[in-house]
């Protein structure tokens, strides 16, 4: 798979999962700081990669942002407010997983979130 190819899932829930596989990284707004990298994403929600765990039923305002070469990066961040889930250990307690809902996004942002998933 070329690194701006993305793989659409369909799980159980009711929309279809983007795995990304290039480096976006998810940035917290309100203090500055990467908290991960996506994995995923879908109308719905995402889940992030980070050395850090993310409290769970915690509200965030995230910006997610792609690098240069790619071409979403010239659409700028995604920006997004999401609520924590859940959040998860990697055995050796060095990377966190954590799924977060989305509660407020703009229609522009929304709508790369579709084109996406194409």
């Amino acid at each position: 798979m070329k690194s701006n190819e993305t793989v659409v899932v369909k799980d159980n829930r009711g929309q279809n999962r983007i795995e990304v596989s290039e480096v976006i990284r998810v940035v917290d707004r309100q203090t500055g700081s990467t908290i991960g990298q996506l994995v995923n994403i879908s109308e719905e929600g995402l889940m992030l990669q980070g050395p850090e765990p993310v409290p769970e039923n915690s509200i965030y305002q995230l910006s997610l942002q792609f690098e240069a070469d790619s071409a979403s990066a010239a659409d700028g961040p995604l920006m997004i407010g999401v609520e924590s889930l859940w959040c998860h250990s990697s055995s050796d307690q060095a990377q966190h997983w954590s799924g977060f809902y989305i509660i407020d996004i703009s229609d522009q942002d929304l709508a790369r979130i579709r084109q996406l998933a194409r």
